[in-house]
């Protein structure tokens, strides 16, 4: 028996070829479509760190018993999108590569500009046509009754906003209200406190 009878040399050879070829094929996979695997993850990370940072900036100032406006300057990238509800804050990452939405519950209820008011104002007028013309600022204070209107108007808002969320521009700052109303309660005068959201 020759050299030449001796076909297991082609089978091994087959078998290498298939093999360098699995190879070069996971490899060209891996070139390809791992990195923008880790893009989406940053961006994923990044938007975490950005929602956290916006959601604490609202807690804090819903927490306060300050009255006052408070300004927040957005770091995020022009590929990401925030949207607000009254109790979620949510970004959405849309680039070539893919898409990533995240999304962080508030500790508290805050209420972004809407149909019925886009700022300060805007919500004193609303709560004034609800309430006789009273407001709950100052020595105008709401009754105990008016209290009930206020709420009703602020769960309306609520129910809009989860199904339209308020966008911002991220080059533009946005604007941290808290608003104190004031009314008489059973036991006095009280104050209830409402963060507003708006540009």
């Amino acid at each position: 028996m020759g050299l030449k009878d001796d076909e297991r040399a082609w089978a091994d050879y087959l078998i290498t070829r298939a093999g360098l070829l699995v190879f070069t094929a996971i490899l060209l996979l891996a070139a390809f479509k791992v990195p923008p695997l880790f893009i989406l993850q940053d961006a994923a990370g990044e938007m975490d760190a950005d929602l956290s940072s916006i959601a604490s900036f609202m807690e804090g100032v819903a927490g306060s018993s300050l009255q006052g406006a408070r300004y927040y300057h957005f770091d995020t990238p022009g590929e990401v999108t925030i949207s607000m509800t009254a109790r979620f804050v949510a970004a959405d990452y849309g680039a070539g590569v893919g898409s990533v939405t995240r999304a962080r519950a508030l500790m508290t209820t805050v209420y972004p500009a809407n149909s019925l008011w886009v700022d300060r104002s805007g919500l004193m007028k609303e709560i004034a046509n609800r309430c006789g013309g009273r407001t709950g600022i100052g020595d105008d204070l709401l009754l105990d009754l008016d209290m009930a209107a206020v709420d009703g108007m602020l769960g309306q808002v609520e129910d809009e906003l989860a199904q339209e969320p308020f966008v911002p521009d991220t080059r533009q700052p946005l604007v941290v209200e808290k608003v104190i109303l004031y009314y008489e309660g059973t036991e006095g005068i009280e104050r209830r406190g409402i963060t507003i959201v708006y540009q």
